[in-house]
């Protein structure tokens, strides 16, 4: 259970630490978001995205802090690693395919799409990697 442990607070902490760098952006140069966008940077536009960036961020500062908690007894919450992998390939990497797909700059966010698919599947190699180690324990939460 090291392994899950140690996922849960690197991403965990990688997640509060993107958490904190998004909110100093959101409130101390929110002009950051325009020179990115691929449609007019107006005043408006900027305030809708910081907007809807800032349900992303709290959602990241949530899961963080709930997987440094969890890191505790990995043990017990290898189903928040699957929560955490699925939402990686979900909301993560195919929202920056979605992105790069509707105009976005693709130098932007290709990394992020690999950031997001190494994040998911090395929680889902830890993942089978210890059930391997347990073959006898079939709960739920162990995925």
């Amino acid at each position: 259970m090291k392994n899950t442990q140690w996922w849960l607070r690197a991403v965990g902490g990688f997640y509060l630490l993107l958490a904190l760098t998004s909110l100093w952006v959101l409130f101390a140069n929110p002009q950051m978001f325009g020179a990115m966008f691929p449609f007019a940077a107006d005043a408006l536009s900027i305030r809708a995205f910081s907007d809807a960036w800032l349900i992303f961020v709290l959602e990241m500062a949530g899961l963080g802090a709930m997987m440094l908690y969890a890191a505790q007894h990995p043990a017990r919450n290898g189903l928040l690693v699957l929560t955490v992998a699925v939402l990686e390939l979900l909301r993560g990497a195919g929202g920056d395919l979605w992105w790069i797909l509707r105009g976005w700059p693709v130098a932007n966010y290709l990394p992020f799409m690999v950031v997001h698919i190494g994040i998911a599947l090395t929680g889902l190699w830890i993942l089978r990697q210890e059930k391997a180690a347990k073959p006898d324990d079939n709960t739920d939460l162990n995925v």
